[in-house]
């Protein structure tokens, strides 16, 4: 559902912020796909966050997830905003909140013997790879020129459904 979450969100994107393009980036077909955007992500949410009996201890604690998710998010305000005078956007907080669900889920998958340590290791690097990308995208955004800005903002979502299909795959080749 979040990889679909993601395609959906490239579309609404591409169709409401390309340089030259005036569209309703909320009214019309991009309401739509805003809509199903929202609705595949809450949806993939829910399903992630869905209580599982564990198998086995976690790898990470849960706590210690959301904990440095959170403190993730300020420091990264602070630094983004005070060292690189970026303007403070919801990218930041979609891009700390998906990694800390991702590694949430990773960590569960785990916990129930559905990911091998070295499968866990493997999707937490690319977990760690997608987030520095979309960090380094998400400072550089503003000092792009305007279409490679366009184009520097999707590749984040390309990287976070990527991350998500690489732990499907391990998942479904640990089967």
């Amino acid at each position: 559902m979040l990889i679909l979450c993601c395609a959906v969100y490239l579309i609404w994107w591409y169709r409401g912020f390309r340089p030259g393009v005036m569209a309703s980036r909320v009214g019309g077909v991009n309401g739509v796909l805003l809509l199903i955007t929202a609705a595949l992500g809450l949806a993939g949410v829910i399903f992630s966050l869905t209580p599982v009996q564990a198998i086995k201890e976690p790898a990470i604690s849960q706590t210690f997830i959301v904990a440095g998710g959170i403190i993730s998010y300020f420091l990264l305000l602070f630094v983004t905003k005070g060292l690189f005078h970026r303007v403070v956007t919801t990218e930041l907080f979609l891009i700390v909140g998906w990694t800390m669900l991702e590694l949430v889920v990773v960590d569960r998958l785990y916990a129930m013997g559905a990911l091998n340590g070295g499968g866990f290791g493997t999707v937490c690097i690319v977990i760690a790879a997608a987030f520095l990308i979309s960090i380094v995208l998400y400072v550089a955004y503003y000092r792009m020129e305007e279409m490679r800005a366009f184009y520097a903002a999707m590749v984040p979502l390309v990287t976070e459904a990527a991350a998500m299909a690489v732990l499907t795959g391990v998942v479904l080749g640990a089967r």
